[in-house]
């Protein structure tokens, strides 16, 4: 009679196997060492991290075992022993002094929780009789390692784990084990952090039941128990909320992340320091990005006097001319410029548009190398028109910007200018693309990320293109700002672009030491602009400063100098620069191929001199200093030359090439 209601049942009410399958986890998110960087509670309220029995430590195994139920591995769900043993020790007492529950059944009662009765016991009986049948050992205490109470809205090992000892279940100590598997059976009065004595009795207990249980010796049990435990701190480790947020949003579950915790407050402490310069209104941001594993390992998206919630670090804003590299660059790899070729700072129309410089002047014809370095905006805008628009739009794009799809119409030339809006983190990452020599990758946040930085990378730039970049916007050609007063030994080595938007709501300060590509941000999230808001000025001292920690600066020899471009079809020279004397041809930079050991060319200069005459007498031609009877056609050996005309007003030009 009894087999056949106990069968009437197991079929009328089977297990609701699905309610202990959705446990639901916590997101936890630490640094590359496994620092806590952001938890938060599930949506039950609790804190729980879920962890397999393969990665808890065995002596947390076999404690939770010793303490809660010896005969775990003997019994199917109920163990009648146990329950003699209570109902004698019941008896005598005459109260309820001892429980019979197993393992099992505790895992029962996790799931329906109700007012502890015989009916309430005879229930969980029954549900662990069908656990047993439908779930392994292992799994069944994998699941109430996992879902034990360890106090307050701490559930699971790896929760109690990392809240009380800072470090994996898999990585505890007998000693250590031994306190937490102590905890489930009255979590708040064992709570180490709180009621250290308690818990050392109760651990105490666990330990000799472990050397009665057989899987210690006493001598194990003396040491475990003399141990001296350091209780982890109750703060969080690393500040860094909105890297901790982007992680979130690519892994909702949470994980380990790639950000270097003494790197991040580094840069902390280097915002913090910058800011005291700042107006109150103004925000700060950096990213710092490892170059050779394509990792974030800093990120502040709001520091400084006006810091908040706001993540400046992934909002899109105006770069300024902190894209001109990648233009310079486009045309480099166009075969149309090289660092020494002549560009032109002059005042042009482009369409009713007008662009000038920031000091409002003009220069004149002067070396791209240093148009570039003094960030001319005119030079910028005709060097994107001599290259194609197009054509600098793929360069960005293939160094990693998102920008619209409607780019070209959007922005135009301007783009030259901070036309177009990008994030901190993607121009960094841009950088860190020029830091490979030209070879771009996504950057990572998450450590789980790994193969991506393994897998076939894009080639955006040619190596020769960013090596010259890397020549003319290096530390050792101009003095980074915040370091006037240093030696040149004492000034580290890295190549930075600045960039300030239209407006001075943003300025911008980015580069690379070939180690590590650094950004910095500052502006203003809404409302006007602010005077000081200067690439150079509010921006830049902040990057040398972060290329200047220890973990960041360069501590390998400065990179070669650059071979010089190959420049095939030279830019003409703009319309507006007609009354200027240029010297057309051979191209200023530009490097020629000897054939048994000559190369010949035919020297031209621009306006008048263009027609037959430009050799004759109304144009004087000097080869190295030397003046030429007949420049009509020169023949000229290996090495680097330069060639000078002047005309009969006075109006002098000269340029360098290269035979090779």
């Amino acid at each position: 009679m009894g087999l056949g209601v106990l069968s009437f049942c197991w079929h009328a009410w089977p297990f609701p196997i699905e309610r202990l399958e959705a446990l639901p986890a916590s997101p936890v998110v630490t640094d590359c060492r496994g620092d806590l960087l952001l938890r938060r509670v599930s949506h039950d309220d609790q804190w729980r991290m879920s962890v397999s029995l393969e990665r808890m430590s065995p002596w947390l195994v076999q404690a939770t075992i010793a303490a809660e139920d010896r005969r775990f591995r003997r019994h199917r769900g109920v163990d009648p022993l146990a329950v003699a043993r209570a109902a004698g020790q019941n008896l005598l007492a005459g109260r309820t002094v001892s429980g019979a529950s197993t393992l099992t059944m505790q895992v029962c009662r996790m799931m329906d929780s109700r007012p502890r009765s015989i009916g309430a016991k005879l229930i969980e009986s029954f549900r662990a009789l069908q656990l047993e049948a439908l779930w392994s050992k292992g799994r069944i205490l994998e699941h109430y390692l996992n879902a034990a109470p360890y106090g307050g809205n701490v559930r699971g090992v790896q929760a109690a784990s990392r809240l009380f000892f800072a470090k994996d279940a898999a990585d505890l100590s007998l000693a250590e084990a031994a306190m937490l598997a102590g905890l489930p059976q009255s979590p708040s009065r064992y709570r180490p952090d709180r009621h250290l004595q308690a818990a050392r009795a109760r651990q105490r207990v666990v330990l000799e039941r472990m050397v009665a249980a057989g899987f210690i010796s006493p001598r194990q049990c003396e040491q475990a128990a003399a141990q001296e435990l350091q209780l982890a701190r109750r703060s969080v480790v690393v500040d860094a909320p909105h890297a901790a947020e982007m992680a979130l949003q690519r892994s909702p579950g949470g994980g380990r992340t790639t950000l270097d915790g003494e790197i991040q407050q580094a840069v902390q402490s280097v915002l913090h320091e910058h800011g005291r310069n700042l107006p109150a209104a103004v925000v700060q941001a950096a990213v710092v990005i490892d170059i050779e594993q394509a990792a974030i390992v800093a990120l502040i998206g709001s520091a400084g006097p006006g810091a908040s919630q706001f993540n400046a670090a992934a909002a899109p804003r105006s770069p300024g001319s902190a894209l001109k590299p990648f233009l310079y660059a486009a045309a480099f790899d166009a075969g149309v410029l090289g660092a020494d070729t002549t560009v032109y700072d002059v005042p042009i129309d482009r369409g009713s548009w007008r662009p000038d410089n920031f000091t409002r002047t003009f220069s004149g014809p002067l070396p791209a190398g240093e148009a570039l370095r003094r960030s001319l905006n005119v030079p910028a805008i005709l060097v994107a028109q001599g290259a194609g628009l197009e054509r600098c739009l793929g360069v960005l794009r293939a160094c990693g910007l998102d920008l619209p799809a409607d780019a070209d119409a959007r922005a135009g030339l301007s783009l030259a200018v901070g036309g177009l809006e990008v994030s901190l983190l993607e121009l960094t990452n841009a950088y860190a693309t020029l830091g490979r020599g030209g070879v771009t990758r996504p950057p990572r946040l998450l450590a789980d990320e790994a193969r991506a930085a393994r897998s076939p990378a894009a080639r955006a730039l040619s190596a020769e293109a960013c090596r010259t970049l890397d020549d003319i916007l290096s530390s050792r050609r101009r003095r980074p700002g915040g370091m006037e007063g240093l030696d040149a030994a004492s000034v580290p080595w890295f190549m930075w672009k600045t960039g300030t938007s239209a407006g001075r709501r943003d300025a911008w300060a980015v580069g690379h030491n070939g180690r590590y590509a650094v950004g910095v941000w500052v502006g203003v999230d809404r409302g006007a602009g602010r005077e000081e808001l200067v690439g150079s000025q509010a921006a830049e001292p902040a990057l040398a400063a972060l290329f200047a920690l220890p973990r960041l600066r360069r501590t390998q020899a400065d990179p070669p100098a650059p071979a010089p471009l190959i420049v095939r079809h030279p830019l003409p020279p703009p319309p507006e620069a007609g009354s200027e004397l240029v010297i057309l041809s051979p191209p200023a930079g530009s490097t020629l191929i000897a054939l048994n050991g000559q190369a010949v060319i035919h020297p031209q200069a621009n306006g008048r001199t263009q027609d037959a005459a430009s050799t004759g007498p109304a144009l004087q031609w000097f080869h190295n200093g030397r003046l030429l009877a007949d420049a009509k056609r020169l023949e000229v050996g290996v090495g680097v030359h330069e060639l000078r005309c002047v005309d009969p007003a006075g109006r002098a030009a000269a340029v360098r090439f290269n035979v090779r």
